[in-house]
């Protein structure tokens, strides 16, 4: 039921009910990992989290994938991004032991929080991590879905451990506030975002023997796009 609920969602590019629908698989899929797989509900709880999106994002990127809406699609993806990480957020703060395995990826590859920043140690690894988006999804298409929801869980996961320490207006001015992230934090989603879209847009195209120049000269373009998006972020992030 979920699935065909946000691809008929999707098509009307009805945000505030994709963002809803990521909320509620992201909850979803963490109660269907705790109670089944309980010890190892961190690294499921995405998965589970990333069953109901296969189907709808694959299909609405196929149907579209002649003439693509680049906005649209990146609206969408985020829409249901940013559900998920809420639901993560939530989740996290409501059981903070919960996510080791997400925290420590925080602590060893998450630039943010790192005692000594670079530009290049932050812009090698996000665009390594772009990359990888852009290559599973090519190969794989329906990866693109855990990467959002794993994605969204290491974000959720990092901006409930901040708020955790944090109290009353801290949550708005302090230099630790989620918001203090918010600048680089979404150029670098973004830019993931577009490499899952992109790769499968890519990968439809080649099984469908669509080579007009002007197609491609769309897709590197989108492709130029989410890099200066990565770049703009590790500008921001370090300096």
């Amino acid at each position: 039921m979920l699935p065909e609920l946000i691809l008929y969602e999707e098509e009307q590019t009805n945000l505030p009910i994709l963002f809803m629908a990521g909320l509620l698989s992201g909850i979803a899929g963490f109660l269907f990992a705790g109670q089944f797989f309980p010890s190892q509900r961190e690294i499921l709880a995405p998965v589970f989290a990333s069953i109901p999106l296969i189907y709808p994002l694959m299909a609405y990127y196929l149907e579209n994938e002649q003439k693509p809406d680049f906005i649209d699609e990146t609206t969408v993806y985020a829409a249901m991004f940013l559900g998920q990480a809420s639901a993560f957020s939530l989740i996290a703060m409501a059981l903070p032991e919960t996510f080791s395995l997400q925290m420590e990826i925080i602590g060893l590859t998450g630039h943010a929080t790192a005692s000594e920043v670079t530009f290049t140690s932050v812009f090698t690894n996000n665009i390594m991590v772009f990359g990888a988006i852009l290559l599973s999804a090519f190969f794989l298409g329906s990866s693109g879905a855990f990467i959002l929801s794993w994605n969204a869980s290491v974000l959720g996961v990092f901006f409930a451990h901040l708020m955790r320490d944090l109290s009353g207006l801290e949550i708005i001015y302090s230099t630790a506030s989620p918001l203090a992230y918010m600048p680089h934090a979404s150029l670098e989603m973004t830019g993931f975002m577009i490499a899952g879209i992109l790769g499968t847009t890519a990968s439809a195209s080649v099984y469908r023997k669509h080579w007009g120049l002007e197609h491609w000269k769309q897709l590197g373009l989108l492709g130029v796009v989410g890099f200066v998006a990565i770049l703009t972020g590790a500008v921001i992030e370090t300096f």
